[in-house]
């Protein structure tokens, strides 16, 4: 049986535990809001609702709370774009929209001010990494069956053609639908798939 001391100290955990999501939940709102160089401990400890002491004691500096926010949103990114559905043009297209219509302006954020702060940095290039990774699984059968550098051609190719760069041009910029956009994803991740194994560069 537990003691009341042991009680309490799980309640001081689960407070603790609360108190860092609230801070995380806040500075993720805060920096989709604001640019990086305007976000202030301050004013994230006032949005999570705690002191700043408090933030201190969790994250540091402004630059650890970055890193503490990349490493609780990761889960969460990976957990909603979800497993690969093979080399599914429709299916990958659709996994993509389910992902940008969430993550879409953070990772504009992170993307666009990477050079702000060594965790963002991290951060920008956690997500590379794992993009890579998806459509390497997504695609291993058609990229295993294109000898190099066909094969490292067609990767770039759908990365790009799937990266949240493209999505915002289709959607912000162009007008698009998300619907409209993740057709044009699939049509464009079929295009490159039927696009001939040959990789010559252009002449200067």
């Amino acid at each position: 049986m537990k003691s009341t001391r042991q009680y309490q100290q799980a309640a001081r955990a689960e407070a603790a535990d609360r108190n860092t999501e609230r801070i995380l939940a806040a500075a993720l709102e805060l920096f989709v809001e604001r640019p990086y160089d305007r976000i202030t401990l301050a004013a994230v400890a006032e949005r999570a609702g705690v002191g700043v002491q408090t933030l201190i004691r969790r994250v540091g500096t402004k630059d650890g709370l970055a890193e503490a926010v990349g490493a609780w949103v990761a889960p969460q990114v990976a957990s909603d774009l979800g497993d690969p559905p093979g080399p599914d043009p429709d299916g990958v297209a659709a996994a993509f929209r389910r992902h940008y219509e969430r993550w879409a302006a953070a990772l504009d954020r992170t993307l666009s001010q990477q050079d702000s702060s060594p965790a963002l940095a991290a951060n920008a290039e956690g997500g590379r990494r794992a993009h890579r990774e998806w459509i390497e699984q997504a695609f291993t059968d058609p990229l295993a069956a294109r000898p190099e550098p066909a094969r490292t051609t067609l990767r770039a190719r759908l990365v790009a053609v799937t990266g949240v760069e493209l999505w915002l041009v289709l959607t912000t910029h162009e007008g698009l639908t998300a619907g409209q956009a993740e057709n044009t994803i699939a049509m464009l991740v079929r295009a490159a798939l039927a696009a001939p194994d040959t990789d010559r560069e252009q002449e200067p």
